[in-house]
């Protein structure tokens, strides 16, 4: 047994993070989940990017919720500052560019971030409104994750898509929130967990994320933690007991 390995905006180690690219590196790396974050644009398109500005990962500075969509194609995810140039030109994919990819891997799994400045800039009913519709066909294939609880709830009460609730803290008033919503996922910086301590029992399942060894991998499997992120997916496929079967 061994616990289940979800790239971190996919295989962001060689690859842009968010990118197709880096999103199809990770599953045919073996890696069967990879998360990613999700925008919504001033037309309602959803898109694959954690920041709700350009400037981090192309050098450009534009607002992605004051931008629609097709003024952000001719912008260059590529992150020249940590990548160099590379992997110029990098584009923006939506949320369907990504879900496509599915197809080609019916046994992978993603774990779709809603962020929060598009909560707050669209209403959280608004942006639920695209984002069904975009899963609808992959919903065995798809979670749903978010910081902000209330969204998650209405994903709950409208859908039958799994939901993932990432914690700003690991304390009593979370644990209290987690048994009343009861969500499938509890989400958590990895440093949040103490290595002797099981963490809350309850309906759901655990991830952490900040991973970056074999060996803290195991450590958090060993206290019940199934599911861990990680930016360093080659470092971790590398070691024999998570190479992909």
């Amino acid at each position: 047994m061994k616990p289940i390995i979800i790239a971190h905006r996919g295989n962001n180690f060689t690859y842009p993070e968010n990118s197709l690219l880096g999103l199809r590196s990770a599953f045919e790396l073996g890696c069967t989940a990879v998360e990613f974050d999700i925008q919504m644009t001033t037309d309602g398109t959803l898109i694959v990017i954690h920041d709700d500005n350009t400037l981090r990962t192309s050098g450009v500075d534009q607002s992605v919720l004051l931008s629609d969509y097709p003024s952000l194609q001719n912008i260059s995810i590529h992150e020249p500052k940590r990548l160099g140039e590379q992997h110029k030109p990098t584009l923006i994919s939506t949320l369907s560019d990504v879900l496509a990819l599915l197809v080609d891997f019916p046994a992978a799994h993603v774990y779709i971030e809603v962020k929060e400045e598009s909560l707050e800039k669209w209403g959280r009913q608004a942006v639920l409104d695209k984002l069904l519709p975009c899963v609808k066909a992959h919903i065995a294939q798809c979670t749903v994750i978010s910081f902000d609880l209330t969204f998650l709830e209405l994903v709950k009460e409208q859908s039958d898509l799994s939901i993932g609730w990432v914690l700003y803290h690991y304390d009593a008033a979370s644990q209290t929130n987690a048994k009343r919503c009861e969500p499938d996922f509890l989400i958590v910086d990895q440093a949040a967990l103490k290595l002797d301590t099981a963490p809350w029992a309850g309906s759901w399942k655990w991830m952490v994320y900040g991973v970056d060894s074999a060996e803290l991998a195991f450590k958090h499997y060993k206290n019940g933690v199934e599911y861990v992120e990680t930016d360093c997916l080659d470092k971790l496929l590398a070691d024999e007991r998570l190479k992909p079967e």
